[in-house]
């Protein structure tokens, strides 16, 4: 019981619901306009509260065609045996539950009490084929679309993968006679200082013989990002920056440092500092 109380929408989920929600009240709403066309057309005598009790009906296809969807959607299931069963289940329930709405609704509220298998035997007549093609055609398109999702979602992560190890995720430096190494994400930035370059780390910096150029092509652009010609800073390490109002800016790096943001990289650097931020607070 806690497990599905536990269970939270997103928001797709919700849109769902909203769509279905509006679906099934338009439908509900058509179908009492038929009762009354037909009474009107037939000279008979038109009863609104019991044409609303038998829209009923449509009231069921909201909560089951969202039950079958979020099935679909979240157990990403494929076997024939479960294809079959989210078909046949809600239609078979559907059947059943609506004649039996019928019989408590009229039993309580009306006069005449309506046969829980006369409304069956006439709801199979009239309206199995209904339930068939409701019931499959959206569970057939959720199971489709969730699956091209699905396989989308993982060639994307592919993708991504396999571009994330085409950069280093480690530096070698030297101290002294000793070789260490560093993890890219703890690096703070990038200094130029020809012929070499200075490697910042929170507190400690490291002298690297090799250019700024040569070190840029081997850096995860979504994470490092120039910001001077002598300079490229690792966007997670900064903490904020503030215009110098002539079109440059001053960034301060989580360890305390001032760089300076030139006015020739600002607009990559507000890029990615936007998407870095968004996706942490996210």
């Amino acid at each position: 019981m806690n497990r599905i109380l536990s269970i939270k929408l997103n928001i797709t989920d919700k849109r769902v619901i909203l769509v279905l929600t509006q679906l099934v009240f338009i439908s509900a709403i058509l179908a009492l306009t038929q009762d009354f066309l037909r009474a009107h057309f037939k000279n008979s005598a038109f009863y609104f509260s019991e044409a609303f009790m038998f829209s009923s009906f449509w009231w069921l296809f909201a909560p089951l065609l969202f039950m079958q969807y979020f099935a679909i959607r979240h157990k990403n299931i494929t076997q024939l045996n479960f294809q079959v069963a989210v078909i046949i289940l809600p239609i078979i329930f559907h059947l059943l539950t609506f004649p039996f709405l019928v019989w408590v609704l009229s039993k309580v509220f009306y006069y005449h009490t309506y046969s829980f298998y006369q409304t069956l035997r006439y709801t199979i007549s009239e309206h199995l084929y209904l339930l068939m093609l409701i019931y499959s055609i959206p569970a057939l398109a959720f199971q489709f679309f969730t699956r091209n999702k699905n396989l989308a979602e993982a060639l994307t992560d592919t993708k991504i993968e396999n571009l994330t190890n085409q950069f280093i995720n480690t530096v070698v430096v030297s101290e002294g006679h000793k070789k260490l190494t560093v993890m890219v994400s703890e690096i703070v930035y990038f200094s130029s200082n020809s012929p070499y370059i200075n490697i910042h780390l929170t507190s400690k910096k490291f002298l690297q013989n090799e250019t700024l150029k040569s070190i840029s092509a081997k850096l995860n652009p979504g994470q490092f990002v120039r910001v001077h010609k002598s300079t490229i800073v690792n966007i997670a390490m900064v903490a904020s920056y503030s215009t110098r109002l002539n079109g440059d800016y001053d960034l301060t790096m989580k360890n305390g440092t001032q760089l300076r943001l030139s006015r020739n990289f600002a607009a990559n650097f507000k890029d990615l500092f936007t998407k870095s931020h968004r996706l942490t607070t996210e």
